[in-house]
């Protein structure tokens, strides 16, 4: 059986949030003489879905003593005269023609969860940075996975998130549609998401999440389609639907997918403005300045410029990281870092990290001298405070290309660069598209 990349066992659940008491944990130690299919078969799974719920890539290295994670999904299946007797937890589904496991019913009135999320560990990983990462606590890690020892884990190890749940198809893929998958399978608050669609060409797919558009595009291959999500600061954490419609040879198709969101858990500063830049704090200026900026990064580009991430915009060190909560001149922390602060001296070059088409280039009362570049496919990075703006309207840039100086025009307490990232108009992280290829 072919796994569908975001764990397409299709519960039929309501909308809504998910309860969050977690079913009973199965575990199996791998004995001598197993081997993943001998395991799968035992309790009525695939190997895939064995195999991709405790992170294996190969499916032929298991070792004896092992811990696998069993979906609390599996029933253990008999063992009649020395041999393996399978369970009928298969169906196909009549629209792909592929086989995936058999729904389960819920009750009406009820709420459930999918699958425990399992977390395979990378390289460079610790259990504090994973627990800070999902919103939850180094012991709560801990005391799910039966970890003696924090500080011994292996890349690879698959490690049980508590109260967070894969995503949940609230229905089958339509004729013509043969894989979806959410990347992450848990979205952060702040960040960027890729939802990617594997199916025939000439389809037209659109959709929403959290009321923000999304829009998928052709993949250069010809095979699939590819779209971005960004999920607004200060949502709050939960589960949350995800629609997509698939316009089909003229036949038009709903998917419904139950996406987690997690707490982005980003710290607080606070900032002192000098009594002339408090007057570009009040709502009329701002609300001006935004509504301009909106207008732009609303419209979807059909062409891509981009490939891969991005680079950075300056030769220079970060002092403020995105979605840092803000208070000015000591009021609440019911404001945001829209972006990433790079510090530098002024006439400190400023180099476009992707190419693209510059869509505005103005000077701003609160952004000072203004410069936003349009990526394509919803993408767009904006360069705040420049001295000097070496670009105009309509230019075309490469990456690397000098588009402008460091400085410190507009709503300022020192020199600097402030970079922005917006998906589908949602300002987003731009170091993740640093620190990752999406493509």
């Amino acid at each position: 059986m072919r796994l569908r990349g975001l764990w397409l066992m299709v519960l039929l659940l309501p909308i809504g949030l998910l309860a969050q008491d977690q079913a009973a944990l199965q575990v199996h130690v791998v004995q001598r003489g197993e081997n993943l299919f001998r395991i799968a078969l035992q309790y009525g799974l695939s190997t895939d879905v064995l195999a991709a719920y405790n992170g294996i890539t190969n499916s032929a290295n298991i070792q004896v003593g092992q811990r696998l994670l069993i979906p609390s999904t599996a029933t253990v299946v008999a063992v009649e005269g020395g041999a393996l007797a399978p369970q009928d937890t298969d169906t196909t589904s009549p629209s792909s023609g592929e086989v995936i496991p058999e729904a389960i019913t819920v009750p009406e009135g009820t709420a459930a969860i999918g699958p425990e999320f399992v977390h395979p560990v990378v390289r460079g990983e610790t259990v504090y940075e994973i627990a800070r990462q999902y919103g939850t606590t180094v012991n709560a890690i801990a005391t799910l996975n039966a970890l003696t020892d924090v500080t011994l884990i292996y890349v690879g190890q698959p490690l049980i998130i508590p109260g967070v749940s894969a995503p949940v198809v609230m229905s089958g893929l339509p004729a013509g549609i043969t894989n979806l998958t959410v990347s992450p399978m848990v979205l952060v608050e702040g960040k960027t998401g890729q939802i990617h669609l594997a199916g025939q060409p000439n389809a037209i797919i659109t959709g929403e999440l959290l009321g923000k558009a999304i829009q998928l595009f052709p993949e250069d291959s010809g095979e699939g389609y590819v779209g971005w999500v960004g999920v607004p600061i200060f949502t709050e954490p939960g589960v949350y639907p995800m629609t997509l419609q698939v316009m089909l040879n003229g036949v038009s198709s709903p998917i419904q997918v139950n996406v987690q969101v997690v707490a982005g858990n980003y710290g607080n500063e606070t900032i002192m403005l000098t009594p002339e830049l408090q007057g570009l704090l009040t709502p009329v200026v701002e609300d001006a300045e935004n509504s301009l900026l909106e207008g732009i990064i609303s419209r979807v580009s059909p062409t891509r410029y981009f490939s891969g991430g991005m680079s950075l915009p300056a030769a220079a060190s970060i002092t403020s990281r995105f979605g840092t909560r803000r208070a000015y001149n000591g009021g609440g922390f019911d404001r945001y870092h829209s972006g990433v602060d790079f510090a530098g001296v002024p006439g400190t070059p400023i180099v476009a990290p992707a190419a693209g088409q510059v869509v505005m280039a103005d000077t701003l009362n609160v952004r000072g001298r203004a410069t936003v570049i349009d990526h394509g496919w919803g993408v767009y990075t904006g360069y705040w405070h420049q001295n000097e703006i070496l670009v105009q309207v309509g230019d075309f840039v490469e990456t690397g290309q000098v588009i402008g100086m460091i400085g410190s025009t507009g709503r300022v307490t020192g020199a600097h660069l402030h970079w922005e990232l917006w998906v589908n108009g949602v300002a987003v992280d731009p170091m993740q598209w640093v620190q990752q290829s999406f493509g």
